[in-house]
């Protein structure tokens, strides 16, 4: 297992030649931190934000590594999507609720009034 403080002691101390990045087995961009000087110090500073993320990979790689052969260990966890219960009470056909007092009214007479802006009254 590869452990995240040793990874941020040989980015502090050895980051600039990519040290750490061969220790978390990314030797191809770590071959390019050698030759730039850790991209020119750009790709130095942003490695302090993504160190954790490429040791959680590497240690997760590793588990599986070690699990044997055939033997697949799953590390993500995945949320159930919410699904709404099915309407209760609604036609076969779709529509509303067959109930007094639903939306549309049920009132065949009934005719929706347009909207009428009221003048501001203080």
């Amino acid at each position: 297992m590869k452990s995240m403080g040793v990874a941020y002691l040989l980015w502090f101390f050895f980051g600039l030649f990519g040290i750490h990045r061969f220790y978390l087995n990314r030797t191809c961009s770590g071959v390019i931190y050698l030759f730039t000087l850790g991209i020119f110090f750009i790709g130095f500073c942003v490695d302090l934000c993504l160190i954790p993320g490429m040791v959680e990979s590497e240690n997760a790689k590793l588990r599986q590594m070690s699990s044997g052969p055939g033997v697949v260990v799953n590390t993500t966890v995945v949320q159930p999507v919410y699904q709404p219960p099915p309407p209760q009470g609604y036609p076969q056909q779709g529509g509303y609720p067959p109930q007094q007092g639903g939306y549309p009214p049920q009132d065949p007479q009934y005719q929706p009034q347009p909207y009428q802006p009221q003048p501001y009254q203080q």
